[in-house]
């Protein structure tokens, strides 16, 4: 979320849409890396769960890269 924020903050500070883009590119690329879900959800298959938790972190990664969310 963190980083989500600093991305939008940098976007209206140097107004260009670039960084917002990339911030949420960046988030989803990391939960492409590690995906991390809420410990409640252990009762279900934790390899379903990842690879789920993997296809939105690359949906991401392709809104983030291809669409302009200031625009």
């Amino acid at each position: 979320m963190i980083l989500i924020i600093m991305g939008f903050i940098s976007s209206l500070w140097f107004t260009k849409d670039m960084y917002y883009n990339l911030a949420w590119a960046f988030t989803g690329f990391l939960f492409f890396i590690n995906p991390v879900y809420p410990i409640n959800i252990t009762d279900l298959e934790q390899d379903k769960v990842k690879k789920g938790i993997r296809i939105a972190g690359m949906i991401l990664v392709f809104i983030g890269l291809t669409n302009g969310f200031g625009v």
